[in-house]
C-alpha cells in the first residue's frame, strides 16, 4: 500500500502543473503514509488512492500514448488490490469476498474506460472513478454490512450532487 501510495502521488507531481493542487495532494499524501503505518481512516486511504492512482494512470495512457487495454490491466489490478485492503480492514464481504473484491474491480475499469472517452480534464476523470469508489464502498458497508438500504441513500445522493456539480463545471475542451 506504501508503495501503491508513493507512486500516485509521485505520478501526481508528474502529470499536474499546479503546484498548489500538487502541495494539497503531497500533504494528504503523508497523512494516507501515517493512516497506513497506524493502519486507521481505511475509507479515506480507500478513495484518496482511487482519486491518486487513477490520474496516474491518465496520465500514462495520454502522455505515454500506452494502449488502453494496458492500463485498464492495471487499473483493473490496483483496484482489486485497494478493495481487498478496505475488506480487510474492515471485513463487511464474508463468504462472497473474492467475487466482490473482482466485481468491484472491474466496475472501475469500465468506468475508467468510459470516462476515457470523455473529453474532459484527467482530474475531472478520477473525481467520477473516486466518486464510484465511494458509492460502492458505501454499498459494501451499507447493504452487504449492515442490510440498510436507508443509510445507503446518502452516498447516492453526495455522488450524484457531486457528479452534476463536477459535469456542470468541467471544461469540454478535451485534455
Amino acid at each position: 500500500m506504501t508503495l501503491i501510495t508513493v507512486w500516485s502521488i509521485g505520478s501526481f507531481w508528474f502529470f499536474n502543473e499546479i503546484s498548489a493542487i500538487n502541495v494539497i495532494v503531497s500533504i494528504a499524501g503523508l497523512f494516507i503514509l501515517y493512516s497506513i503505518y497506524r493502519e486507521v481512516a481505511e475509507l479515506f486511504i480507500l478513495i484518496f488512492l482511487s482519486f491518486t492512482t487513477t490520474y496516474a494512470l491518465y496520465g500514462f495512457l495520454f502522455l505515454f500514448n500506452l494502449p488502453i487495454w494496458l492500463v485498464m490491466a492495471a487499473s483493473l489490478l490496483v483496484f482489486i488490490y485497494l478493495f481487498a485492503y478496505f475488506d480487510q480492514k474492515r471485513s463487511y464481504l464474508k463468504r462472497e469476498r473474492s467475487i466482490f473484491i473482482v466485481l468491484y474491480g472491474l466496475i472501475l475499469a469500465e468506468t475508467f474506460l468510459v470516462t476515457s472517452y470523455l473529453l474532459i480534464s484527467p482530474f475531472n476523470r478520477s473525481a467520477i472513478i473516486m466518486m464510484v469508489t465511494y458509492v460502492i464502498t458505501g454499498f459494501s458497508i451499507e447493504i452487504i454490512g449492515q442490510k440498510s438500504f436507508k443509510n445507503f441513500l446518502p452516498y447516492i445522493y453526495f455522488m450524484l450532487a457531486s457528479f452534476v456539480l463536477l459535469l456542470g463545471s468541467a471544461v469540454w475542451s478535451g485534455i
